[in-house]
């Protein structure tokens, strides 16, 4: 019958011992990943967009106090509520020091009026 890995009784003593410090060392590494996670800013503000045109785009900043350009933005509306379409995408970005801007794009043939809404913004720093 072939080996097994499962059956791993026929090793040699200092083979476990090199199994075992690699699961360590594994395992320590794991724990320093965890510890290192990326310090992060959230935010919530209500945003004014008004009426998007047609296949057009509209941005909005807002001051997220910590925010640089060399962090990651995110921004989503607050759970629950609707922009007012479906249809409208829309993107993130640090434009400077303490700012976020929200790119609302409406992709369709007809203008469409945006709920005002709270935004939830999150910046990986």
């Amino acid at each position: 019958m072939p080996w097994r890995p499962a059956r791993i009784t026929n090793l040699p003593s200092e083979a476990a011992h090199v199994i075992n410090q690699l699961f360590r060392e594994t395992n320590a590494r794991i724990d320093d990943a965890n510890k290192q996670t990326r310090p992060h800013i959230k935010y919530t503000s209500t945003l004014v967009f008004g009426s998007v045109p047609a296949n057009s785009a509209i941005e909005r900043t807002l001051n997220v106090p910590g925010a640089n350009t060399t962090g990651t933005a995110h921004a989503s509306p607050a759970q629950g509520l609707t922009l007012g379409s479906i249809n409208l995408v829309w993107s993130a970005y640090v434009s400077a020091q303490n700012q976020v801007k929200i790119r609302l794009l409406n992709p369709t043939a007809s203008p469409v009026a945006v709920n005002t809404i709270p935004w939830n913004v999150s910046v990986l720093l």
